[in-house]
């Protein structure tokens, strides 16, 4: 079977199939496929923000002729969010239709219930055989049972998304069978830039209480070379408490508060280089899908699991509902002319989500989406057909602790608290108690810089944001205790430390 095979067995064997006539891919699919059907590429990456990351959408200090090439040639959602802007529970979301309330992912390394639906099989059963190279970390999933598995991901992009690419240049060059193919190709990059903070943090030399990184001073990079301070640098300290608890230096390493500005600069220049680094491997997939056979009937679909606090609101990393965070790439697009797809088009009206992911795949694929339980297709809006019934809200969870709707004018989030044990069940207006809350107005404050909620002259809208989220909260299916020790502990922990230090539970109205 291909996935028992080396990487190395696999390129020479890539090699001789090109000269002996092609090797067998093995097939999975349960049927025949639907007529005239797209093959599909689900590209995805770790860790890429909409905001500062892609040249075509206006991020200046970063090159990415590859990703511009997508999105000249397809659709991009611009109102596009992650469902819990962290690896693992948006990405056992984009799998199974679920929100992580939901499917028990709640944070990293939590197993998902195993009743917890998986798209690969659904499509599989409409006459597809699927693959996967790349980054999977579905915990309780095994992709392996789920795929053909080409290449087995790892945590160092820099190092191993190539292996990504060749394999999926290989199948690209090798791919024999009848049926048409879903193909993932998991990239790892941006996200090392995950690794290198405290690496800056410690190599940085103090200066004047603050930690100032050498490169200028050294003559390695000409200040022209490092981004700015981003304008959203600062942040409205009225947030929910999981979050202060967890991104403002009270138990992150190192504490933020010894960065300097140009340590912080430092930050988004690294952070382009990683996207650039991605960027090239995605170029070689695209090359080789260009000469292939299969290009003008394979459908491009280009996401993230989450974005990246890239300096705004003071912080770095994943898991808050800021923007830069949970705001995501999401683009339908094709090289050929034979797919019904917009080119060149950025839809701002649509409010879309990672939770789209398996409706979408359903559509093109003609398969029975049903046992997904949330989702609308994006096949329609990325074809210019008008969905009279839209959705006017949208979403998303964070931390466990951390909900969120927005109807692309305000965003509203709610900081739960726990009233008394942890019970391990996920939060909600049902069961547990309204802490801090933050609302935005996304037209008039889109750096998110103005916390509304405790404003006199937008509690009614407020009051109205709560009785949405109450609704949304109520779409979801019956929640069940999270499950392994690890979610169960983050809860405590996190509960513990709010506790202990007193975070206020709300703020005076002005």
């Amino acid at each position: 079977m291909i996935n028992k095979i080396t990487r190395r067995s696999f390129m020479g064997a890539s090699a001789a199939a090109v000269l002996a006539g092609g090797l067998v891919y093995p097939s999975n699919a349960k049927a025949q496929a639907a007529k005239d059907v797209p093959n599909i590429i689900f590209i995805h990456v770790d860790q890429m923000s909409l905001l500062d990351s892609i040249a075509a959408y206006g991020a200046k200090y970063a090159a990415t002729p590859a990703i511009d090439r997508i999105v000249k040639n397809g659709t991009s959602f611009m109102q596009s969010y992650s469902t819990d802007p962290v690896c693992c529970p948006a990405r056992a979301s984009w799998w199974s239709g679920t929100y992580s309330s939901e499917n028990g992912v709640v944070i990293n390394n939590t197993p998902c219930h195993s009743d917890t639906p998986d798209l690969s099989p659904i499509i599989q059963a409409a006459g597809y055989n699927t693959y996967f190279a790349g980054k999977w970390h579905v915990p309780g999933k095994n992709v392996r049972s789920l795929f053909h598995v080409l290449h087995e991901g790892s945590w160092w992009g820099e190092i191993t998304d190539s292996e990504v690419t060749r394999s999926a240049r290989a199948f690209l060059r090798n791919y024999n069978d009848e049926k048409p193919f879903f193909l993932a190709a998991g990239y790892l990059n941006p996200h090392d830039i995950c690794i290198t903070p405290s690496t800056e943090f410690d190599r940085a030399q103090d200066a004047q209480g603050k930690k100032t990184p050498r490169y200028s001073a050294e003559g390695i990079l000409s200040d022209s070379d490092i981004p700015p301070l981003s304008e959203a640098h600062g942040y409205d300290k009225r947030e929910p408490n999981i979050h202060i608890a967890m991104h403002r230096g009270l138990i992150d390493k190192p504490k933020f508060s010894q960065w300097s500005d140009e340590l912080w600069r430092m930050h988004r220049y690294n952070y382009h280089r990683f996207i650039e680094m991605v960027d090239n491997e995605i170029g070689l997939l695209l090359d080789e899908l260009e000469r292939s056979k299969w290009r003008d009937n394979t459908l491009l679909i280009f996401s993230s699991d989450h974005g990246e606090g890239i300096g705004r609101h003071f912080s770095l990393g994943k898991s808050t509902l800021y923007d830069e965070v949970v705001k995501v790439p999401f683009i339908i697009a094709t090289l050929g002319d034979a797919l019904e797809v917009r080119k060149d088009v950025r839809d701002s009206k649509h409010l879309v989500s990672g939770i789209d992911l398996g409706a979408t795949v359903c559509d093109y694929c003609v398969a029975d989406g049903s046992k997904l339980p949330h989702g609308r297709s994006l096949r329609p809006l990325a074809a210019g057909r008008e969905v009279a019934d839209w959705r006017t809200y949208l979403y998303a969870e964070s931390s466990v602790y951390m909900h969120m709707i927005t109807d692309g004018r305000y965003k509203y989030v709610c900081g739960y608290e726990e009233d008394g044990e942890v019970s391990g069940l996920p939060a909600g207006a049902d069961t547990h108690s309204i802490g801090v809350e933050q609302l935005f107005d996304l037209i008039n404050d889109g750096d998110e810089q103005n916390n509304l909620a405790y404003h006199k002259d937008y509690q009614e809208t407020l009051k109205k944001m709560r009785i949405v989220m109450r609704e949304e909260e109520g779409k979801r299916l019956p929640l069940r205790k999270i499950t392994g020790e690890a979610g169960l502990e983050f809860m405590k922990t996190n509960t513990e430390m709010i506790r202990k230090r007193k975070y206020p539970k709300n703020y005076p109205v002005v």
